[in-house]
């Protein structure tokens, strides 16, 4: 029997090639099965998991400063299925939380709009996702309570691979919502429904409350330190995805999906009386939109195959998103790769991978910087876009124990903003280089 819940949903960044191995099972006992307690409780419907990641990670060259720092992330999960105890079928009952420790190499070095360690947040103990699931049969299922969107949503398998969060919940979402979105390590009050008519066709939907913060000033993750903000009178913020598993003996996925704030956003560019918002005769406050929208599409396919296995060989991957310009700071993302699992001699489990983000700066952000630059008359650096190239190897030490080393490039930290270290305010920062190794643990 596996013991262990689905804690992959909760760990979108973890290595794909973890998946429900634990390191408990090469362990002798109490470790393995606490001698018996585990399989006990398991039979009677609860289950729990640990997976513990760390980041070692050098910022060699560029961005604001060089140094290296240490980062760890546990995530403890707990689910209880109440059908032993009480008869009632199809139903989850999940809590998980996160504890997080360390330094962040992005903001404290190389000042990147997007985190090159997708563990990285405030260092703290901090309640995540904890929600109830109902399903009925193979083709319904709804979850109600504190939600992550980035668990299901915008996602794919293979991006599991990726190290930093231009892989995860990327920059055209965590740029543009309030306070960086319904992700992690945020949740939001919510609820889901995923209608499974078919097994080729899985249709996602969900609404939560749209800001998991509040409105206020300051680090956001410092705002609401402990996950405990439980918010339901904000803006709502919706998303919807139609996922088509178009192959199975070559796997390919093709999601098409799309996301709604209902709040209000303000103009990167204009004032409400419709002037520039460097213009000093402008009102000085910004003119506001209602709503915010954006449309994505995610595609997977295998395109090599060992030995007929639809889990071993090549495969390639790939997300494309747009959002309005006027009033969001990224208006267009593309990000992929390839990546190779099982092609390694005598290495079965062992994955490696070349990915690559690109996220633009809108048009009008970028008249904006024109705009300040010419009413100030400074020679600030126009932002633009930031690009992240990655290359990386996960290796399978054991059953869930992976040992994952990686590069990282980074052009235009930022999106080309200024570097803070340059006096004169006209340098933007430099292009980063950065090398690391990950430990990933899963119990």
């Amino acid at each position: 029997m596996d013991v262990t819940p689905d804690i992959q949903g909760d760990i979108n960044t973890a290595v794909s090639n973890l998946g429900r191995q634990t390191i408990a099972d090469v362990l002798p006992e109490p470790w393995k099965n606490w001698n018996g307690s585990r399989r006990w409780l398991a039979e009677r419907g609860v289950t729990f998991a640990a997976t513990y990641q760390n980041d070692i990670m050098a910022a060699i060259s560029g961005g604001a400063k060089r140094g290296s720092t240490y980062y760890g992330r546990l995530l403890g999960t707990v689910e209880w299925d109440p059908e032993y105890a009480t008869g009632w079928k199809g139903a989850t009952f999940h809590f998980s939380f996160w504890q997080m420790h360390g330094v962040g190499i992005s903001t404290h070095f190389v000042q990147s709009l997007s985190a090159l360690s997708d563990l990285e947040g405030v260092a703290t103990t901090r309640w995540s996702d904890v929600w109830l699931e109902q399903k009925f049969g193979d083709l319904l299922a709804v979850r109600a309570g504190k939600i992550s969107a980035d668990t299901e949503f915008f996602q794919s398998l293979f991006y599991g691979l990726g190290i930093g969060g231009a892989f995860g919940w990327a920059a055209i979402l965590g740029a543009n919502l309030p306070n960086g979105g319904i992700a992690f390590p945020f949740a939001s009050p919510g609820v889901r429904v995923k209608i499974t008519p078919h097994p080729q066709w899985t249709f996602l939907t969900a609404v939560f409350d749209g800001d998991p913060v509040g409105p206020g000033t300051g680090n956001p993750q410092i705002r609401n330190r402990y996950g405990t903000n439980f918010r339901l009178r904000d803006p709502a913020f919706a998303m919807a995805e139609a996922q088509w598993n178009y192959s199975t003996e070559w796997p390919g996925t093709l999601r098409l999906g799309a996301w709604k704030h209902f709040g209000r956003f303000p103009d990167q560019r204009f004032a409400a009386d419709g002037r520039s918002l460097s213009d000093p005769a402008s009102v000085g406050a910004s003119l506001m939109h209602q709503g915010d929208v954006g449309f994505y599409g995610v595609f997977d396919q295998q395109i090599y195959q060992i030995d007929g296995k639809s889990t071993a060989g090549a495969f390639v991957f790939s997300r494309v998103a747009a959002a309005p310009s006027d009033r969001n700071l990224i208006d267009f993302l593309i990000d992929g790769g390839i990546s190779f699992q099982g092609v390694v001699p005598g290495r079965p489990n062992d994955q490696f991978g070349f990915l690559g983000s690109f996220a633009r700066v809108s048009r009008q952000a970028r008249l904006a910087d024109l705009d300040a630059n010419r009413f100030n008359a400074s020679y600030a650096p126009l932002r633009n876009y930031e690009a992240i190239l990655q290359a990386t190897y996960a290796y399978n030490v054991t059953d869930g124990f992976v040992l994952q080393p990686h590069v990282q490039y980074v052009l235009h930290p930022g999106a080309g903003t200024v570097d803070p270290t340059d006096p004169l305010g006209v340098r933007p920062l430099r292009d980063a280089f950065v090398a690391g190794l990950r430990m990933s643990f899963n119990y």
